[in-house]
């Protein structure tokens, strides 16, 4: 029976009635799921796309009107130094006592500020600020001074301070004099501006700042799972609040590339592989032309599509009463149809396993299930008694069959007056090794066959040879040994005693090799022949033999017992001391004697 049918076999009719009633009222759902979660995934890609599009260009905007206006307010603080009445020479004007009130009016007047360096060309000038500065800070704001002072251009580099601090930036702007003012842009504007436009720089201030702007960054879009990151023109990350996996993922996408060579707006998505498992990222970057750095806005595709998750989970909520109610109508027609099925069948597969004579029981029964049920009990009845008859004709065969093997094992033991009853007593004690092996029933069974029908090969050994109360001569001995192979000659043609033949070959066979007919050594015996060996060996001890007196059980125990590994398995010898020990065999013919263990030995052929 193949795998599929077993499976239909099993499942029942109240199963199939409970399906079908559930699926009627889940199939509308699951279609309707199927066409509106792709249409809402499209609607929800759009509107994340407007989102972070939205958002980088206006912290891209906000970050460059930042560093903007830091910028405006250095240049016209350095204006404001080189227009007012004083020394011709930078490094004497800075020193003069007014510049320090000055410079201390606009440190707290700046909420950013941190550090304020004014530096005439050769990096000398008045520094405000705190005596520690963060690490790294002064290092950067060196840089930027000679960035500054090289190039004639603003410089700006940001200090990163690590997770959840506010990152430093240090800008520099150079000042000069005798430029005309840009259009529009103030009188102080301009001079400050003037290296760029071709004055020569004259002094340099250089700021120490809390760029508080990516500090709000942070904490807006944390809630968002948007994770922003801030580029150089080069496309390294100068901050970021992501994780370090979805920094390196950033750093090898398409969109970082695209942006290194022209830095505009740009809009990827791309596959992040991180510890969590693969996902897919919708990133936006947005170029700042103040500093022409780069922001960038991601953010995981399954955080949008988490409202889709919602109305889909909100939907199956709505409809679980309903098909919970379905469910319940469907258990009860399939429990009214189904039980007296139940019933019917629960009793089939009684008779299956032999309890015959079941009776389905008819109360509640209806329609064509009532003489269904009739009918069957009085099948099951007519079957009751025919299986009646079948067991007490295999009862009585049975019966002839084991009464024939014994009369057949008398007629044996009886051409030898001195073993009369020696089988059946060697049957009796195999058994009761057997089960102190703990073998089953069956094997059990097994084993007294064998060793009741283990001297059947005697019925082709002459009398004279059986009942010679004298030592027999070597001829003698090697047709007594030929009893083995004659028995299990005889047993072969019949089919119901062959899983007894081991026992009756090799019942005289040794453990260590030296038996016979076949000189089996070990595990080579067969454990049916094993057992009747120390079974065959105890009963010819402790039972009168021409040529020994019966022993007691004490000198039978210890002959068995020193005979352990050289003739019998330590196993089988061990369940016969602990069927000894609980009693289970005594001597047949117990004598107070002890007989000669050379005799035993030596006549062992007879057994």
């Amino acid at each position: 029976m193949t795998a599929s049918r077993k499976l239909l076999r099993r499942i029942k009719l109240r199963h199939v009635l409970l399906i079908l009633v559930l699926l009627s009222s889940g199939v509308p759902l699951l279609l309707s799921s199927a066409l509106l979660i792709p249409k809402a995934k499209e609607v929800l890609e759009d509107a994340e796309r407007d989102y972070l599009t939205r958002r980088a260009v206006a912290l891209s905007r906000e970050i460059d009107t930042y560093l903007a206006t830091q910028r405006r307010q250095l240049a016209q603080l350095g204006a404001g130094l080189l227009l007012a009445p004083g020394s011709a020479d930078i490094g004497a004007r800075l020193h003069e006592p007014w510049v320090a009130g000055y410079l201390e009016n606009f440190v707290v007047g700046s909420a950013d500020l941190r550090a304020l360096y004014v530096l005439d060309l050769q990096g000398e000038g008045p520094r405000r600020g705190p005596g520690q500065l963060p690490a790294g800070a002064e290092v950067a704001m060196d840089a930027v001074f000679e960035q500054a002072r090289a190039t004639r251009a603003p410089a700006y580099r940001l200090i990163n301070l690590g997770p959840h601090e506010v990152p430093n930036l240090a800008l520099a702007v150079p000042a000069a004099t005798g430029a005309p003012p840009a259009g529009g842009t103030d009188r102080a504007t301009a001079g400050a501006s003037g290296a760029a436009a071709g004055g020569q720089a004259r002094l340099v201030a250089v700021a120490l700042l809390d760029f508080k702007p990516l500090q709000t960054v942070s904490q807006g879009e944390a809630r968002r799972s948007v994770g922003v990151f801030l580029l150089d023109r080069g496309g390294r990350i100068l901050w970021t609040d992501s994780d370090p996996e979805m920094a390196q993922a950033l750093m090898g996408s398409e969109l970082v590339k695209l942006f290194v060579k022209r830095p505009m707006s740009l809009i990827r998505q791309y596959e992040l592989a991180s510890p969590r498992g693969r996902q897919e990222v919708l990133a936006q970057v947005s170029a700042i032309h103040e500093t022409s750095w780069g922001v960038v806005v991601q953010r995981p595709l399954s955080s949008a599509y988490a409202v889709i998750d919602q109305m889909v989970l909100r939907t199956v909520l709505a409809t679980l009463p309903l098909m919970a109610l379905s469910a319940c109508f469907a258990f009860l027609a399939a429990r009214w149809v189904g039980r007296p099925i139940q019933r019917l069948t629960a009793t089939t597969h009684e008779i299956a396993a032999g309890s015959f004579g079941g009776r389905v029981e008819m109360k509640g029964l209806s329609f064509e299930l009532a003489d269904l049920a009739e009918d069957f009990n009085r099948m099951s009845g007519h079957l009751q008694g025919y299986v009646q008859q079948l067991r007490e004709a295999a009862q009585a065969n049975r019966d002839l069959f084991i009464g024939s093997l014994r009369a057949f094992a008398a007629a044996i033991d009886a051409k030898d007056p001195y073993t009369r009853g020696h089988s059946e007593r060697v049957a009796a004690v195999s058994r009761v090794i057997a089960r102190h092996l703990l073998l089953s029933e069956e094997m059990q069974h097994q084993v007294w066959i064998g060793a009741l029908l283990h001297d059947v090969g005697k019925i082709g050994v002459e009398d004279t040879i059986l009942r010679k109360e004298t030592e027999l001569t070597a001829a003698e001995y090697q047709q007594m040994k030929l009893h083995t192979v004659v028995g299990a000659e005889i047993l072969q043609p019949i089919e119901q005693l062959r899983e007894m033949i081991p026992a009756v070959r090799w019942h005289h066979e040794a453990w260590n090799g030296r038996g016979y007919p076949d000189g089996l050594r070990g595990e080579q015996i067969p454990l049916f022949a094993r057992i009747v060996a120390v079974a065959d060996t105890f009963d010819a001890i402790t039972t009168n033999r021409p040529y020994q007196t019966a022993a007691n059980l004490q000198f039978a125990v210890e002959t068995i017992t020193r005979l352990t590994g050289s003739r019998f398995d330590a196993k089988v010898v061990t369940a016969f001391l602990r069927a000894v020990q609980a009693g289970e065999l005594r001597p047949s013919a117990p004598r107070e004697g002890r007989g000669a263990l050379p005799e035993i030995e030596a006549r062992a052929a007879r057994r």
